[in-house]
This record gives C-alpha cells, structure tokens and sequence, in this order.
C-alpha cells in the first residue's frame, strides 16, 4: 500500500467515524510510514478539537432579521416593477412582516426629494419596460436567502416558518404616499355627437369603442328604452339611434357599466299583482319613492361582442345586438325597510376585468353581496359569491387590477352620530402555504381579508394595476364611530376563499331630505340625479391615496396634499373627481402621473351626469320633461372625452 492509497483510505475512515487501524494492510503501512502515521494524528487531533468545541446556534433575532431585509427587498422590487405589469403574489411568509414594514416611518427617495425642490419643472421620462427575467431574478434572491436561511438554523427555520404563517393579518399601511409637486400638460379635446330619438331624457350613458349606449324615457315618463348608435361617420350630422328592447319598459333603466363584449343594467320591473279570497288587490313590492329605485329589479346583460363566426361588418355587428335577447342574471326586490335610510338603489358598484364583472347589490332582507359573475362567450358561465355583510353594512365599489389576482371593495356603514363610515376589504391571489405533511406542489390559493379598518377609507378603484381610494382625516371629523364593525371571517370551502361577513350593529337610522333638483346638478353623479337622488357616499371626501396592485407599498402620486376629492371615478389610465369646495372636475392621469386640462369645462349647472366606461368620458345636459310634447323625436347631444387622445 503507497502513501496516496493510505491517505484515501484515512480520509474515508474519518468520515465514517471507524478506526483504520482495524485494516491490517493500512495498520501496517502507518508503522512504517512516519509521514503517514503524523497524518494521522494530525486527523485525531484536529477531530477531537473540533467535537469540543460548544455548538454553534443562531441568535433569537436572526430569523426576523433576515425576513425583515426580505420584506424590504421585495417592497423595492414592487416599487422598481411598472404598475402596467402583471401584479405578483406577496409570498404569504412575508406577508406579517411587510405589515411591520408598513408601519415604519417612510423615508422619501432622493427622487422624490429632488422633485419637491425649487426647481423648474421636471421632463417626463419615458420609464424603460424591464424585462421578465427581472421578476425571476427578484424570486431567486428572495430564495437563495432563504435556503442559506434554512443551511444555518436547520430545523428549527422550519417551525419558525410555520408559526409565521399561522393566523390572519390585518395590513396598516402608511397614511399619505410621498408627494411630487404639481405639473400640468396640454388640454384634452373633446367631442359632440347628436342623435334623435323619441326618447329625449336620458338617465345613464356608457361607452365602448365608438358606441355609446345610454337609457332614457318619454316625455312623460310612461316609457324607458336602452338604446344605442355608432360615433362614426359626419360629427355634424344626427346618428341615428336604435332600440336594444323589442319593447320599452314601464319602469326607469339604469345602465351600469361595461366592456367590450358585455352590457350591464338594472332594470325595474313592472309590479305584479296577487289576487286571493280574502284580499284585496295588491302588489308584491312597496310603493315607488320619490328617488330611489324600490320594487322588484333585474340585473340584466347583453352580449355586445363580436360573432367569432360572422365577418366583421358593422351591419353584422348591429344585427347581433339588435333586439337580442338579454339574459337575467339576478332578480330580487329591493325592500327600503329592510336597508339603511341612505340607500337608495340595490346595485351599489359595477367593475369588469377579463371576462368576468364584480357587482355589489342587496336582496330583499337587507343583505349586501359581492358577486363575480364569469361569462363565456355569449353566455353566463358561472357565479361566485365573495362576500356578504348584514346589519346595515353596505358592500360597494368593487374593483380589480387586470388578472383579477387582486380584488378591493368597500364596507360602509353608519355610526350612532349618523356619520358615514368604510373599511376596504380585498381578497388577494398568493402562493400557498407549504403543507407540514405529504407531498406539496406550489400553487396560488385566494385570501380574504381587511385591507384598511381606519373606517375612513372610501371607493377603492383600480387603474393600469395601482390601487387608488380616497382617505378622511377623522381628526377633523365631527364624531368618531362608535360601533366599529368586528368582521366574523368563515371558510368558503369551494374555492379556498374566506368570506367577511361584518356583525356591528349600527343603526343608520338617518333620514334623507329630497332635495331640490338644481341643487343636485350642481354635484353631477352617473346618473341623472332626478332619478335617483345620490347617496351620501357618493359625496365622501378624502385625500387620494395610492398603492401597488397588492396593496403592499405606497405609490408616487403628482396630487397636491391639500387636494380634497369627491365623486372619484375611473377609466382605463386615468382618474377624474370634483374638488369638493369648488366642485370643479379634474381628471389624473394615471401613468404619465400628470394633471390633464380641459375636463373642468363641464357645466356643473346643467350636467345631468357625468359616466366614465374604459378610455372615455361622457355627459349630457339635463332636459326637464314635457307632458305636452309627448309624441314628438328630439335631438339629444352628448359631449365625450377621450384619454388617451
């Protein structure tokens, strides 16, 4: 035996922790070999050495160290990411320790704090798209920490990792974003068209592509029709309108919202009698009242999309929607009993991603839903309920990025001191939970919970994948709520998701006061305020805030602070509102982060409202009826604003 070949063979028996003088061949090179024999003792005593020393253990912090530099890593991420990109699951292990993060004092970036000096002003930049191996590069970070995370505690990272895990978050996210100063651009340009129709009062408008859709009855009230027609062609003629029904309603239509293959609207249905041996004749649903929508009601769609087997004409496209039968996805009656004084219709948000439209409405008992309908071609495919809430809480403005993998709405309510109060809950499309036992493939699982439960967080709204929703300062607020909700969350077993069902018990036993009709014009809503009278939710004031798709980190905003914002809508890439001393319109656009001109032309005296539906928005002046005019067509113009031009 050579010197190599006992050297391997010394090696080999430390590894197994044997004593190599059990070979006789190794045995007797060693007493031969002084090199060797020193080798050996060199092994025994560097061995000895080490298996005295005391074990090595992390310290108590190093696991929330290392999880708070992830947290912070990944906020970064999110801030470098562009908001037009699809949104990215949080990692539900950090999730508690962006919640910590959040809570921090925030710290303006040097850009920020270049752009708020006394500097003129700013070119705007044209952000370069990252590349997709940016987000994988992010992940591979974000898990080589975690491996080394894993080599140094051994087994005891994992029971950290699952306790970490355990339990339900509620996210305090930082007041106010960081602020830029104000720049302005170009004026945006505006449009008239003009069609005729035996129809003349319109109530609701929406539009797609060069369509515009609207809902208007007669002079005296007795007929409702859903009508349309094409933008295209000679801006100075009339288009010509056509009817959506075989025949006209007896009851107001609401248009709602839509896409480009899908309208939506309410539809009041005419009351049915019942007839018995005792009773007199009677309806099945109360009175109307004078600016709210009671009575029974359908959720009605029409398929406006494209025949994928038809050519693409606009004759073809116009007979498809001609007279086509729509389908009722929803039915109930809308009892004023049963909710609270302030509510005045039982549709109280529309908002569309994908193939699917997010409604929030009530039922006949007072309970409010959050429904995802999923369409399929020209059909309704399925239904999913997300969320319900009961005594006197009111779900409403829902809203999604562009997958769906992130949904917002809100939770009002009224307080004993008759303040209007909302939370924002959302439910968020995460990488799921390693199991403890068996096997385990990653896969993304649906979490429900409450995003802002300061009870001052008001009409969530989604736009090119960033959160926006208006916040109230209750320092300067008349009373603080009493009755703030304690939201019982239960398992939806269907589809891994958790539905809050909210179990204050506020009375919102405030009355309404009709108010007088010039009034109400001068704070336009999406439908014309002599149908139904506003909400007091529609008039929430609140500084604009806003977040990444996840809601996980702050966003830059160029909206001055002391900006006060009411009726907030939005488009496609843009924000419009009324500043609520003034009540003039501004509009924001979303992606360029600039302030647009032009919007504050509308005429806030006559405006009957003002609809905002994707890339446009469109209002119509107000047209008191004419009871003696009742058989004649007249022209009705509308103006539309489109942005991007």
């Amino acid at each position: 035996m050579n010197c190599r070949q006992a050297r391997a063979l010394l090696a080999i028996y430390r590894e197994q922790k044997q004593d190599p003088t059990d070979t006789p061949e190794l045995e007797h090179h060693l007493a031969h070999c002084a090199d060797c024999k020193d080798a050996y003792a060199q092994y025994q005593f560097v061995g000895e050495r080490i298996r005295s020393m005391p074990a090595i253990e992390p310290s108590q912090d190093a696991h929330s160290k290392l999880m708070q530099a992830l947290a912070a890593e990944h906020v970064r991420f999110l801030q470098r990411t562009p908001a037009s990109a699809s949104s990215t699951p949080t990692p539900v292990f950090l999730a508690p320790y962006l919640k910590d993060l959040a809570k921090q004092t925030e710290h303006a970036d040097s850009l920020a704090a270049f752009s708020t000096a006394d500097t003129g002003p700013l070119p705007i930049i044209q952000a370069t798209r990252p590349r997709r191996s940016r987000q994988s590069q992010h992940f591979a970070i974000i898990g080589l920490a975690a491996s080394f995370l894993v080599v140094v505690m051994l087994s005891g990272l994992i029971s950290l990792l699952f306790l970490a895990n355990q339990g339900q978050q509620v996210v305090q996210l930082p007041s106010n974003p960081v602020i830029i100063s104000r720049v302005e651009i170009a004026q945006a340009d505006t449009a008239t068209t003009s069609t005729q129709t035996s129809y003349a009062h319109v109530a609701s408008a929406i539009t797609s592509n060069n369509t515009i859709f609207y809902s208007a009855y007669n002079e005296d009230g007795s007929n409702w029709m859903l009508e349309k027609f094409d933008t295209t062609g000679d801006p100075n003629t009339n288009h010509e309108s056509i009817p959506l029904l075989a025949t006209p309603s007896t009851r107001p239509l609401i248009l709602l919202g839509g896409n480009k293959d899908w309208l939506l609207w309410l539809q009041m249905e005419t009351p049915k009698r019942i007839t018995g041996r005792h009773t007199h004749a009677q309806t099945t649903q109360q009175d109307t009242q004078p600016g709210k929508l009671t009575g029974s009601w359908s959720l009605k769609a029409l398929y406006v999309g494209q025949d994928p087997n038809a050519q693409n004409t606009q004759a073809q496209q116009d007979a498809a929607t001609d007279f086509a039968k729509p389908l009722t996805i929803h039915s109930d009656i809308f009892n004023s009993s049963t909710v609270a004084d302030w509510v005045n219709t039982p549709i109280q948000g529309v908002s569309f991603y994908n193939d699917h439209a997010l409604v929030a409405l009530i039922d006949n008992k007072g309970t409010s839903h959050l429904l995802n309908y999923q369409f399929a071609q020209n059909t309704l495919a399925k239904t999913t309920e997300l969320a319900t809430a009961q005594d006197q809480h009111v779900l409403t403005s829902p809203a999604a990025s562009s997958d769906g993998n992130n949904i917002y709405w809100a939770d009002e309510w009224l307080n004993t001191n008759h303040q209007l109060n909302s939370n924002i809950w959302t439910q968020q499309i995460v990488e799921a939970a390693p199991s403890k036992t068996g096997r385990w493939i990653p896969h993304p699982q649906a979490q429900t919970y409450l995003y802002r439960d300061d009870s001052a967080s008001f009409r969530p709204q989604m736009v090119d994948d960033t959160l926006f929703f208006l916040n109230r300062d209750n320092s300067t607020a008349s009373a603080t709520s009493t009755t703030t909700p304690t939201p019982g969350v239960t398992a939806t077993a269907a589809d891994n998701t958790v539905t809050p069902t909210a179990t204050a018990t506020a009375q919102a036993d405030a009355t309404t006061t009709p108010q007088d009709v010039s009034k109400l014009l001068g704070n336009p809503t999406e439908i014309d305020p002599t149908v139904i009278t506003p909400q007091v939710d529609a008039e929430a004031t609140g500084k604009l805030l806003a977040f990444t798709a996840n809601g996980s980190a702050p966003v830059n905003t160029n909206v001055s602070d002391n900006e006060i914002l009411t009726g907030l809508q939005s488009g496609g890439l843009f924000l419009i509102w009324q500043n609520s001393s003034t009540k003039e319109f501004k509009m924001y656009d979303t992606r360029a982060k600039v302030m647009v001109n032009g919007i504050n032309t509308i005429d806030k005296s006559s405006t009957a409202f003002v609809s905002v539906n994707d890339t446009t928005v469109i209002w119509t002046k107000y047209l008191a009826p004419d009871p003696n005019n009742a058989n004649s067509e007249s022209d009705v113009t509308f103006t539309t604003l489109k942005w991007p031009k």
